[in-house]
């Protein structure tokens, strides 16, 4: 009866604080675009606020094949950014990030794959517009190939650094030099990484990409190249193409991916030697339903770091990233060599709803010695997005089971989400 009330409670939060911060958004509109630009108190006044808020009921139970590993518990928080006007071409943005967990073990207040309670400054950044080029200074959010902000969690996942764009998202030069991160289980910046067996600091890494979009008749070419130097980790070279009918009612699609890594001067993870290659088919079997199939073969190297693994030192035990074959609950990057499958099938119910289901065979072996891992996903989803007056609001579940034939236990999880986006 408890645990009902403080889920009540943490979900009671979310509308209010949406709702006042909407509202402060609304006051701080201008009343003429032109007024941007001519003083500093205009680009102040003619700022917006922005934010999510979200409480999230996680249930985990032999969690990574764990035995009696368990936990369901419930945390609550988010962000809530103001960003001022633009100020010849300049603007400024501010974040707060806070986390609380309810009746959370007394032994762990927090759960660690979501974080330690937080309440801290999160985005603090200056950015310069031209055109379309974007340069942004400070703490911020970034999104490369295995540098992004995986937000399933409740605090976002940010980095210090400098980062420029030029284009849109289908066709850009990008470059960028970060020297420390924020990951989401904390809101202190640091100088190491997302592998907790290495106490090393390092001076970060920097990045470049390009890509490139054409219209072919009725198909659209689209590819993207991206080079990542994570110091004294490894070096990544990433990438990605796509061949698309888009007037075709199928609007079939087949992608390409290929990455390869190696070490980088300490390799404090150890020895990098990874090869992958990638192929993607999807295609929408009804108007609403779209269906891909995922495989991704990753080359084995038995002296290198999990077999032939790849290191990417800020998506570790987070995220697969741009993985085309990957499961939901793990990472196909931290699950060694050989490979990988995937399918997704997903069903847009008008604007409102949104479920699916996928599996994912992970074929691969960390260890040269051992037996492979042989772990199946079953997963099912479903998101609502609320409309009307309640636009932003939304709420998902991600329940699933893990099996591997190299233990007796089986993984299981469920995330449950309500968030408030304004």
């Amino acid at each position: 009866m408890k645990n009902r009330v403080n889920i009540t409670l943490a979900i009671a939060m979310l509308l209010p604080a949406g709702a006042f911060a909407s509202a402060i958004s609304e006051s701080h509109v201008c009343d003429s675009q032109q007024q941007q630009g001519r003083s500093l108190f205009s680009a102040l006044v003619c700022g917006n606020v922005s934010g999510s808020i979200r409480t999230l009921y996680y249930s985990t139970h032999n969690a990574n094949f764990v035995a009696a590993r368990n936990q369901d518990t419930v945390s609550y928080g988010g962000s809530i950014k103001y960003e001022t006007g633009d100020y010849y071409g300049f603007n400024a943005g501010v974040s707060a990030i806070f986390l609380r967990g309810i009746d959370h073990p007394d032994s762990a207040h927090t759960l660690s794959s979501i974080g330690d309670n937080q309440t801290n400054i999160g985005e603090a950044w200056l950015r310069w517009r031209y055109d379309a080029l974007r340069i942004t200074a400070g703490d911020q959010r970034v999104d490369m190939p295995f540098v992004s902000d995986y937000d399933w969690r409740i605090t976002p996942v940010l980095f210090r650094g400098v980062d420029v764009n030029y284009g849109d998202k289908e066709n850009f030069l990008h470059a960028s030099r970060l020297w420390r991160y924020k990951p989401w289980g904390s809101d202190q910046f640091q100088a190491t990484s997302a592998y907790t067996n290495v106490k090393q600091t390092t001076d970060g890494m920097w990045a470049a990409g390009a890509g490139r979009a054409l219209r072919m008749m009725d198909k659209k070419l689209s590819g993207q190249v991206w080079y990542e130097n994570y110091q004294d980790y490894s070096r990544v070279l990433y990438t990605e193409g796509h061949l698309r009918w888009q007037d075709n009612n199928w609007q079939p699609d087949i992608g390409l991916q290929f990455i390869r890594g190696t070490s980088e001067g300490r390799a404090l993870a150890g020895e990098v030697n990874n090869t992958s290659y990638g192929v993607q088919f999807a295609a929408s079997l009804l108007p609403k339903v779209r269906w891909n199939i995922n495989y991704d073969h990753i080359v084995a190297h038995p002296s290198a770091w999990n077999n032939g693994g790849l290191v990417v030192p800020y998506a570790h035990s987070t995220s697969s990233g741009p993985w085309f074959a990957q499961p939901y609950f793990t990472s196909t990057e931290d699950l060694g060599s050989g490979n990988a499958y995937s399918t997704n099938l997903i069903w847009s119910l008008r604007q409102a709803w949104k479920v699916g289901t996928r599996y994912s065979f992970m074929d691969l072996k960390p260890d040269a010695a051992e037996p492979g891992i042989n772990q199946s996903e079953y997963m099912v989803f479903f998101s609502w997005f609320a409309p009307g007056i309640l636009k932003g609001l939304s709420l998902s579940d991600y329940s699933g089971v893990q099996t591997s034939s190299r233990y007796k236990k089986n993984f299981w999880q469920n995330r449950l989400t309500l968030k408030y986006d304004f």
